[in-house]
């Protein structure tokens, strides 16, 4: 059952990290088209600030997951290198303890700040409508999938141990 869920999650951290690059390839041609249409024909697209400001959760919160199962946070083993491997593993799982219920406090946080925009219909003031909630989701999605891959990874140091 443990792999199954393992499973689904793993392909969620992949389908949130496509997301990502498409949402910032997506930013970048809609900074190309504001740029050349201002430049050009003085006439820049409306709310590209605004827009990119809504994007901007999508493109820093949702590969985390990712990036920490495949080891790309920054890491500092300055101090961590001069202990043996079995005090590291321990260090580890501390850490990956710290980290677990600090996500989760950060997921809750989050999804109260999107609950109360989406259920007030926060708009931001821009040329065109645009609910500001649409931003605030990206961040406990992603934060909550970081939860559970740092769990994961508890409960596989946890069995080697």
């Amino acid at each position: 059952m443990l792999e199954k869920v393992h499973r689904i999650e793993k392909k969620m951290e992949t389908v949130l990290t496509m997301i990502s690059s498409v949402v910032t390839v997506s930013l970048t041609l809609m900074i190309v088209v504001d740029v050349i249409g201002r430049y050009f024909f003085n006439s820049p697209l409306p709310a590209t600030w605004e827009i990119g400001e809504i994007c901007m959760p999508y493109i820093v919160f949702l590969p985390f997951a990712y990036a920490l199962t495949r080891g790309n946070h920054v890491q500092v083993g300055l101090v961590k290198n001069l202990f043996s491997q079995k005090v590291q593993r321990i260090f580890g799982i501390i850490t990956d303890i710290i980290s677990l219920v600090l996500c989760m406090a950060i997921t809750y946080w989050a999804w109260i700040r999107f609950w109360e925009s989406y259920q007030l219909g926060e708009e931001m003031l821009a040329a065109v409508e645009i609910l500001w909630w649409w931003g605030k989701i990206a961040m406990p999605v992603g934060i909550g999938l970081f939860t559970i891959s740092f769990l994961f990874q508890l409960i596989y140091k946890l069995k080697r141990t």
